[in-house]
């Protein structure tokens, strides 16, 4: 059982990456609590947008509570160049992609490599979010993922129909990056101990 008290409270970081018009923003706006318009006009990110707000997240223990940093990352690539800056202290990433288009499923894949395998991210620590947009009609069945994307937990995303399943699948994605958190932060003290 974790706990945590105000002091000693974790800061988790986590990254929302994936293509371009995937959904990455709203998704943030709503997971964050953000009462910007979640209609409208799309508009790329530009670089990077941080959402900040606390958190209890589920599976963490009784009286955990932590802060949390959503990166809600653009997705063009010519912003590559920020990628490391992006993923220092990262705690966690999640992956959201569009499974109407059909390029975003390989796209994934470049994504996966650059902010997943190369920070050597266990697999509760990446979430990967398959985002139906309003109006969509594509069924919640499986995707042709690549094996080592297979490996990762997915969730199906449908913020007109199901906002409630949706929040509840990232606090417990959350809860399980907190779990990780605590228990290298556990090895760490044990170590400096021994």
């Amino acid at each position: 059982m974790l706990s945590c008290s105000s002091v000693d409270m974790f800061k988790a970081k986590i990254l929302f990456i994936g293509p371009s018009e995937s959904g990455k923003t709203a998704l943030a706006n709503f997971l964050s609590g953000t009462t910007e318009n979640v209609g409208g006009e799309y508009r790329p990110t530009q670089g990077v947008r941080i959402l900040e707000f606390e958190s209890q997240p589920e599976g963490s223990g009784e009286s955990m509570a932590c802060e949390v940093e959503l990166w809600d990352c653009s997705g063009e690539f010519k912003f590559e160049s920020c990628w490391p800056a992006l993923m220092k202290d990262s705690s966690g990433v999640v992956i959201i992609f569009n499974p109407d288009v059909p390029s975003h499923l390989k796209e994934i894949e470049t994504w996966h490599s650059m902010f997943i395998a190369s920070q050597s991210l266990q697999e509760n620590q990446c979430l990967l979010i398959a985002h139906h947009k309003p109006g969509s009609g594509v069924e919640e069945g499986r995707l042709p993922l690549a094996s080592h994307l297979s490996r990762l937990p997915l969730i199906h995303s449908n913020l007109e129909e199901e906002p409630e399943d949706v929040r509840r699948a990232f606090w417990r994605y959350l809860g399980n990056v907190i779990n990780t958190m605590s228990e290298s932060r556990e090895r760490e003290e044990m170590s400096i101990i021994t």
